[in-house]
């Protein structure tokens, strides 16, 4: 076997089904040099029988002792992976076959960089590649203009860049932590952003973001502070713009009415009062307050839009 260059990194915790597509798929990368660490948070370790039925090299399986929770437990993959790169992927979200080979190729022409993201850019060709300074780079990947997608399972980082910022950060809650990896691993060195997407999310009922509503409010607030600590004024503010709280405006407008949808097409009355709940803690939050007016307006055009939704005409 070809010595990896390369580990995708995973938590996973009783969804043996999951785990056991995203295995299968991972498996097929055109590039073979990589490895695949599993960190499985269920102490009884229900992951194992489906590593051990798929016996590929390739699959590092480690039980963790306790339920680490989501965060501790990426990192703990982090720390077990044995190469020079690594890509964060959950158990769910499929990732393309080619995109090892791709970001390989990219590497070894523009070796140097903490991270090289996969990321929708806007008024760019595709595939079209960009570097950025560390002073550049974070105001580009949170500008909700700019770069209007993006995910960790679509970029390749350097693992002792990733194990120097301490990997996913633990502010007590994953929503945008994985946002808050991406920036922080190109602190010191800038990245390399690619016009192409390489994975994409597995929308489905068992999703995180349908359940522990609270950790919204938690990571809203967190981030903030997370990227204002992190970062000198000049990355995140530029021509009087602040992307942190454009990037915050967008992903909490997108995220309450992606889980209102869900439960009007999906009806739990109680889940959609608990969204409107929080959608009023988190504009409570200093920072949010000036995001009343485009949220409450939305709000008003997804009303007139309910009853369409609920009968299906809408979807």
């Amino acid at each position: 076997m070809t010595n990896p260059w390369v580990s995708f990194c995973i938590s996973t915790y009783k969804r043996p089904g999951f785990l056991k597509d995203q295995l299968c798929s991972l498996l097929t990368q055109t590039d073979p040099a990589f490895e695949i660490v599993i960190s499985d948070n269920d102490p009884e370790g229900s992951a194992r029988a489906v590593v051990e039925r798929l016996n590929d090299p390739r699959l590092k399986y480690y039980k963790n002792v306790e339920n680490l929770g989501m965060v501790r437990s990426f990192n703990k993959s982090i720390e077990r992976a044995t190469t020079a790169f690594i890509v964060m992927v959950t158990d769910d979200d499929p990732v393309q076959p080619e995109m090892l080979a791709f970001f390989k190729n990219r590497i070894d022409k523009m070796p140097g960089y903490g991270i090289y993201c996969g990321c929708i850019r806007n008024h760019k060709q595709e595939g079209q590649v960009e570097s950025f300074s560390a002073d550049d780079f974070l105001f580009e990947l949170l500008h909700p203009q700019r770069t209007p997608n993006f995910l960790w399972s679509s970029c390749v980082l350097d693992r002792q860049v990733a194990l120097d910022i301490g990997g996913m950060q633990d502010y007590g809650s994953p929503h945008l932590a994985d946002h808050a990896m991406l920036a922080l691993c190109s602190k010191k060195t800038g990245g390399i952003m690619i016009n192409k997407m390489f994975s994409r999310l597995n929308k489905h009922d068992d999703n995180f973001s349908k359940t522990n509503l609270g950790l919204y409010y938690t990571a809203c607030a967190s981030f903030v502070k997370l990227i204002q600590e992190s970062f000198p004024r000049s990355s995140y503010i530029k021509n009087r713009e602040n992307v942190i709280t454009a990037h915050l405006r967008e992903w909490f407008i997108v995220n309450m009415f992606v889980l209102k949808k869900y439960f009007v097409t999906h009806p739990d009355p109680e889940k959609l009062r608990a969204v409107d709940r929080l959608a009023r803690d988190i504009l409570a939050i200093p920072v949010m307050k000036k995001f009343k007016r485009p949220y409450f307006l939305k709000q008003t055009i997804f009303t007139l839009k309910k009853p369409l939704l609920k009968s299906g005409i809408l979807k």
